[in-house]
């Protein structure tokens, strides 16, 4: 299982996006004309509140117990400042690479990854360091705890009606592939996922939407593909 978020869970992400035959399908046309890359915003990640001993087990095995111990109590804000290069080393290589990925991707406790789609497909993912390294022609901003809700199976759809996810860029263009940002959640939603962060509770008014949107997600989708699947025909008669 991938953790997330993680430069690893983005890359499956992108595999995923990439070998979908309904995304394919969906983002038929998307980006041609104009910029179809994607920021993804993951904003108050909760690293002030995550000590170390809370964390997966999985990112802490190997570390001695003494080692444990002594880490267990401090946050995952303090830990990079206070785990030098030196220590590191003696750390199993899981361990070192979240470590490194909180230091150097986490700004102001904020995530950007960047995705680079196309006509259906996703040709690359990245995390970013400095958001001002890459343009992107739509913006979808969030707090971690909505992106996992969304990661946990809860439809982008119900996110945006209520507010908790923003999607800036060409309207029209959001518009015209809503299937296709539905699906981005759902794949999202279908990669085998460990959380680093604990999870929040939820407020039970969001799964009375959730359960709502859904068969009009669905809907939409079969209509969206049945029209792409139409035009492709179409091209070739």
């Amino acid at each position: 299982m991938a953790l997330y978020p993680s430069e690893q869970w983005l890359d499956e992400y992108a595999r995923r996006l990439d070998e979908s035959r309904a995304f394919e399908d969906v983002g038929t046309g998307w980006g041609k004309g104009f910029d179809g890359d994607i920021r993804l915003v993951i904003t108050d990640l909760p690293l002030e509140e995550t000590s170390v001993g809370s964390l997966p087990d999985r990112i802490l095995e190997g570390v001695p117990e003494a080692v444990r111990s002594e880490l267990a109590t401090l946050s995952l804000a303090e830990i990079t400042s206070v785990v030098g290069e030196a220590a590191r080393e003696g750390l199993p290589e899981q361990t070192q690479r979240i470590l490194r990925q909180l230091e150097e991707n986490v700004l102001d406790g904020t995530l950007y990854a960047h995705l680079s789609l196309e006509d259906g497909a996703c040709t690359g993912a990245s995390v970013l360091t400095d958001p001002a390294e890459r343009d992107a022609g739509f913006t979808i901003r969030g707090t971690y705890d909505t992106w996992r809700s969304i990661v946990d199976g809860r439809p982008a759809l119900s996110a945006m009606l209520q507010g908790d996810l923003d999607v800036d860029g060409n309207r029209a263009r959001q518009l015209q592939y809503f299937a296709m940002f539905q699906l981005l959640g759902d794949i999202a939603a279908d990669v085998e996922t460990t959380h680093v962060f604990a999870e929040s509770p939820t407020d039970p008014s969001e799964m009375v939407i959730d359960n709502a949107v859904r068969p009009t997600v669905a809907i939409q989708r079969f209509a969206h593909r049945q029209a792409s699947w139409a035009g492709r025909t179409l091209n070739l008669l």
